[in-house]
């Protein structure tokens, strides 16, 4: 697919770098003559140094044969602008990530299709829904849904004497108590593992389970995990990511602060928000943290656009006794550090955006991507009549061995996948793979190629 770009940040070369390696036939734009520099250098794409919002550079990119736009700039009216005149040269489809909810909340006045639009990727809407769900998930590091809310992804860190301690996946899989919750992914020594029968579970291992909705309860207790009620939540900075947490979590948490060092968005926040206190002042203000009594913090959650105020702030917080410590990182170069320090969960914007693109890029039936880490994704397929692995049973598939099959969702109700198991057409299929596999995903779930004998 012939791909345009625009916004060479993080976002933009990430999806250049993945999107190129994929096959696609990429192009990508941005003002910023070092940024389109260093992707020309690396990537095999053609980078374009220009003024996005002016024709003539779309011109240049070759926007009139482009099948997709993806504007991720960040600023809002650019990616509107980008597609706008996307829309004007007739391309088909149009991406822009857009941060305001002005555009994509419940307020919003005109929806995205009006504004020239066909998916707008709101991460801060992605961001809080994932705040909100790791909250009714107690030892929660991360989370995603499947099959419309049925077939729950949980992360989390396996603690040292949990019952899961120990046991390999094939142990697990025949104690019927747990035959709906299975580990499709373990993260070890900062290394994904695609798990074998034989694999055994380790004390600080870090575990990715599918379970059904319904069975969530029964997991916790094998995991040491209790439901303890969350009473107190700090939160660093008052951008507008924060504040529209904040407001949500004062419908559900007795106490919830902010700490922002502008007094000007400090002031501009506190008129915002009802129930929640806003404290000016910085994120290594000790005195503010014993004024605000840390200790008793149930979570303290760094959101703020700079990654090492983030992390220093979170750091402070957990010394001065917060139970659980939650970090935005943008830059991926943070993330092993910020695992390998403590922190307790890690969200990255990045992947977010990633994850809701590729699963219109996608093919063989794709409904859904989750991004696990940066080699590896959870996709939900839809079988196919005509797909190659409608009708087949699970043992006769030539699977990739960088992948498994998590979970098979059949008229409402969630299979574990025994090998003699036959797919049938309209199931929807979960699958974990990394990056090697998923070419060859796509063609199993594709559509059969048919030969013609001509005479």
């Amino acid at each position: 697919m012939r791909i345009l770009i625009v916004g060479a940040g993080i976002v933009g070369n990430h999806l250049a770098e993945e999107l190129s390696e994929e096959g696609h036939d990429i192009a990508i734009i941005d003002e910023d003559f070092y940024k389109i520099r260093r992707i020309s250098d690396t990537l095999d794409v053609m980078a374009v140094c220009g003024n996005a919002c002016l024709p003539s550079v779309l011109v240049k990119a070759g926007i009139r044969d482009m099948e997709m736009v993806i504007s991720v700039t960040n600023k809002d009216e650019i990616n509107l602008m980008v597609c706008f005149l996307a829309s004007k040269f007739e391309v088909p489809k149009r991406f822009a990530r857009l941060r305001s909810m002005e555009f994509t909340g419940p307020g919003q006045i005109f929806p995205p299709e009006e504004l020239f639009v066909d998916h707008a990727i709101n991460p801060g809407e992605i961001i809080i829904d994932t705040i909100l769900k790791i909250l009714q998930t107690p030892g929660a590091v991360n989370v995603a849904e499947f099959a419309q809310g049925k077939v729950l992804l949980r992360e989390f860190d396996l603690p040292e004497n949990a019952p899961l301690t120990g046991k390999s996946i094939q142990e697990l899989v025949s104690i019927s108590d747990l035959d709906l919750i299975l580990i499709v992914a373990i993260v070890r020594e900062g290394k994904l593992i695609i798990p074998k029968p034989e694999d055994i579970l380790q004390t600080g291992d870090r575990i990715y389970t599918l379970v059904n909705k319904e069975f969530l309860p029964f997991l916790l207790p094998m995991l040491n995990k209790t439901v303890d009620a969350v009473e107190k939540i700090v939160i660093y900075s008052a951008n507008p990511l924060s504040v529209n947490l904040a407001k949500a979590l004062e419908e559900i948490v007795k106490d919830v602060c902010i700490i922002e060092p502008s007094l000007e968005t400090a002031h501009k926040a506190a008129d915002e928000l009802s129930k929640t206190l806003v404290h000016h002042g910085t994120g290594t203000d000790l005195d503010l943290f014993n004024d605000i009594n840390m200790k008793d913090a149930d979570f303290f959650m760094a959101l703020s656009d700079d990654d090492e105020n983030n992390i220093l702030a979170s750091l402070l917080a957990k010394k001065h006794g917060a139970r659980r410590a939650l970090v935005i990182t943008n830059d991926p170069e943070y993330l092993p550090i910020v695992d390998s320090i403590g922190m307790d969960i890690t969200i990255n914007p990045r992947l977010i955006v990633v994850s809701t693109i590729l699963k219109h890029l996608r093919k063989g039936g794709v409904i859904s991507v989750f991004k696990l880490i940066e080699d590896a994704e959870v996709m939900e397929l839809v079988v196919d009549a005509n797909s190659t692995i409608a009708g087949n049973k699970i043992s006769n598939l030539k699977f990739p061995r960088d992948a498994i099959i998590g979970a098979i969702l059949r008229e409402g109700e969630m299979m574990v996948p025994d090998p003699d198991i036959t797919i049938e057409e309209g199931d929807s299929v979960i699958v974990v793979a990394l990056s090697s596999a998923i070419e060859k995903i796509e063609k199993i779930f594709g559509r059969k190629r048919h030969f013609f004998r001509f005479q």
